[in-house]
């Protein structure tokens, strides 16, 4: 098939138009064949009319057609072609039907005309986005390799932690074992009296403890203290008063002295806000006697058989005040079937859903209703009792309880 020029004065005229507008227009024929290309001295994506003109579109030039519009007066499509340096450009693209003046004078036989444009702010639109997703994939890459340095240090932080965490849980097991140790293995072995306990500590360790030491054959000693906070500092602060009160208690008569000099060297070594509440009582069940000392700790009880109680008051300063606070002695009277209900303030200051505490009194009306049965029902009882009570099963304090039963003479 002849390839036509296009050119005489229509096809000049035409030519200068579309080089000024940055066009080209290319006729096909049926079999795709470029018959007609225009402007003639304006190359298409490298390649010139001579090279152009006589072969088929399809081989010339390889085509990504990426939407078509319906619009009038707007481009047909929009085609992404390669030229000869293979680097894709977009162009819009009008197909102009054969017959349209002056065309079928000029390129006789031809199936349609291509009117091409190339899309120059889309292509640099393009090339924008191009180089801001290589500048966000730069970034990314950036804070990825951030990311990976941070969770590397994290990475060795945790090990760290780690490793001193299985430090403390080993040191709190040394504490858990060290105040085990100070908790009564057995009871002193008097004639005259049987005893009990009941100990849940709210935390691993926890503050609360007391002893029980055989005076001689017929007298006891009996020491239940309160160390203020939880965790491991009350837990060594009750090893350090344990420890005086051993070593005191031996070479003392009057509770209220060995509470004195207790409180003496605890405010000279212990520099922390914590303090002691403590119940120290001597019981002599051959003069069926009660001297004791209370500084600040709850009242503790003497529930007699008949149902009545006598409540053994602790009116003294707190442990850890001062170091010359002064202490006093007092004294009750024992009666056989007494019985001996000492506590800290995890008992009492338990609290049910209205917000309100356990307190002394139902700790009496408790260990009152029970008092016939034996020593360890009796201990059951009232740690049920504070749980029935409270508004919901978990402690917020340590709960220490000691009971003691004066056996009645025959």
């Amino acid at each position: 098939m002849e390839t036509l020029p296009l050119g005489g004065l229509c096809g000049s005229a035409m030519s200068g138009v579309m080089a000024a507008a940055s066009q080209h227009l290319l006729s096909l024929a049926e079999d795709g064949t470029v018959l007609a290309f225009l402007p003639l001295e304006v190359p298409l994506l490298g390649r010139t009319r001579e090279e152009v003109v006589g072969r088929k579109l399809d081989s010339l030039f390889r085509a990504n057609y990426v939407r078509v519009f319906d619009g009038k007066d707007s481009w047909n499509e929009i085609v992404y072609l390669e030229g000869v340096d293979g680097k894709p450009r977009p162009f819009g693209v009008r197909r102009l039907p054969p017959d349209l003046e002056p065309f079928p004078a000029l390129v006789p036989g031809a199936r349609e005309h291509l009117l091409i444009n190339e899309l120059l702010i889309y292509g640099a639109l393009e090339d924008l986005h191009e180089r801001t997703l290589a500048e966000h994939a730069q970034e990314l890459e950036a804070v990825n390799d951030k990311l990976k340095r941070q969770t590397h240090q994290l990475r060795k932080a945790l090990e760290i932690l780690e490793s001193r965490n299985r430090q403390m849980i080993k040191e709190l097991n040394l504490a858990v074992e060290l105040q085990k140790s100070l908790l009564p293995k057995s009871y002193p072995p008097t004639p005259s009296a049987v005893f009990t306990h009941r100990y849940i500590p709210l935390a691993m360790v926890g503050g609360d403890f007391f002893a029980l030491s055989a005076m001689d054959t017929d007298r006891v000693g009996i020491l239940i203290a309160d160390v203020s906070g939880h965790g491991v500092a009350p837990a060594f602060i009750t090893a350090m008063i344990r420890s005086l009160f051993d070593y005191l208690h031996p070479r003392e008569s009057s509770p209220a002295e060995v509470i004195r000099r207790i409180n003496e060297e605890f405010s000279k070594i212990v520099n922390t806000d914590h303090f002691v509440t403590a119940f120290y009582g001597i019981f002599d069940f051959e003069a069926m006697t009660c001297t004791y000392c209370g500084a600040g700790h709850p009242p503790q009880l003497i529930v007699h058989s008949d149902g009545s109680v006598t409540r053994l008051r602790s009116e003294d300063p707190i442990i850890g005040m001062s170091e010359d606070c002064e202490y006093h002695d007092r004294a009750e009277t024992l009666a056989g079937g007494d019985l001996l209900c000492f506590y800290t303030d995890g008992v009492q200051e338990a609290r049910n859903a209205k917000d309100e505490m356990f307190g002394v009194q139902g700790i009496e009306e408790t260990v009152i209703r029970c008092r016939n049965s034996d020593l360890e029902s009796v201990a059951d009882a009232l740690i049920t009792g504070v749980i029935q009570f409270m508004k919901d099963p978990v402690f917020e304090d340590d709960i220490t309880v000691v009971l003691g039963q004066v056996i009645e003479s025959l």
